[in-house]
């Protein structure tokens, strides 16, 4: 049985159970926590999860060999 953190709440599966090739899917996304409003603004993303912030690879790197 999937864990819910809500109790009496049918929790969501990550994944279809058979999925389709050549088909999108997209798993919910469960909310935890939110950046305040100033910082969600200046990273891009209300969700902590969702920041990748950027990194600048070297400029010599051609890929891998």
């Amino acid at each position: 049985m999937m864990h819910t953190p809500y109790p009496g709440i049918y929790p969501i599966p990550f994944m279809p159970m058979y999925v389709m090739m050549a088909r999108a899917y997209v798993p919910y996304q469960t909310y935890i926590q939110a950046y305040p409003l100033t910082e969600a603004i200046q990273k891009g993303t209300l969700f902590p999860e969702l920041y990748q912030p950027y990194i600048e690879k070297d400029p010599h790197w051609k890929g891998e060999k």
